[in-house]
């Protein structure tokens, strides 16, 4: 098939994905959920330690903006936005007309994949953008490392619409998918990394939320230190781990990459439903 003719399916896949995104129920939800969360982070920061936020600078400020809900608000974006990318076509009778056209399904993957990432980037931003008008306020100007911030999580978003796709591709029910991807990365990742981490002592920078980590720890002025280690009850040691900044962004590539290729395998694979 041309490479040309490639391109136009492509883009019109990635057209009607997005606008049919931005006509949803789900798009408006998650804005609007986005925007409540930053604001009401905000006003609670600024109600309970003004005094301090205003003595403070910008990088200080968003390190404990983003580190407040941050993640949480990717996952639960990225997991509605990739959890039904496959399983919305392969299982259910809905899209029946278009995965018979004489189209690549890796370049319709693709285009899809493309309209959720910027429409999951897009919710995600409106939270970091609260956060800098919050920082004009206080300081009368923004850090420079937003700018990297943002490419950061750019990336982090990237890679859990990936994780989520993967999911959406073994179960058929779009809804198993979200549910899945957001209790993995919520709940039992972290579970899994603070027990790994903080009492064996190992190193979690496979795990995609602890990766994430970079997205906000970027702002620290002294970048944290990859491990720490202190003293506990009956000669017992407690870890602490942050991820280096480009072992993190290796683990959401890798996350990108390998999830991206096995996505795209079981959706070119996959037989219609319905």
């Amino acid at each position: 098939m041309p490479q040309d003719t490639n391109l136009k399916q492509y883009y019109t896949s990635f057209k009607y994905q997005l606008l049919g995104y931005i006509k949803t129920k789900r798009f408006i939800g998650l804005t609007l959920f986005s925007l409540i969360v930053s604001i009401a982070v905000i006003l609670l920061m600024f109600h309970v330690e003004y005094t301090t936020l205003k003595d403070s600078n910008s990088p200080t400020f968003f390190l404990n903006y983003l580190d407040t809900s941050l993640l949480d608000i990717i996952v639960v974006v990225g997991s509605f936005f990739g959890g039904d990318l496959i399983s919305g076509d392969v299982g259910t009778g809905s899209a029946y007309y278009i995965l018979v056209q004489p189209v690549k399904r890796s370049v319709l993957f693709l285009g899809k994949y493309t309209a959720a990432l910027l429409s999951s980037f897009f919710i995600v931003f409106l939270y970091i953008l609260v956060g800098i008008f919050a920082s004009i306020d206080l300081y009368g100007k923004v850090t420079s490392k937003v700018a990297l911030s943002l490419g950061l999580v750019l990336l982090m978003v990237a890679a859990t619409i990936m994780l989520a796709s993967f999911f959406s591709s073994i179960f058929k029910s779009p809804t198993s998918g979200m549910i899945t991807s957001i209790v993995l990365l919520i709940l039992v990742f972290p579970i899994i990394t603070g027990i790994i981490g903080s009492l064996e002592g190992i190193y979690p920078i496979e795990f995609l939320t602890f990766a994430g980590e970079i997205t906000y720890l970027i702002f620290n002025t002294k970048y944290p230190a990859t491990k720490t280690v202190s003293p506990a009850l009956h000669g017992l040691k407690i870890y602490t781990f942050n991820p280096a900044l480009y072992q993190g962004i290796e683990s959401l590539l890798i996350y990108l990459i390998v999830f991206g290729i096995i996505s795209i395998v079981v959706y070119s694979r996959r037989q219609i439903e319905g």
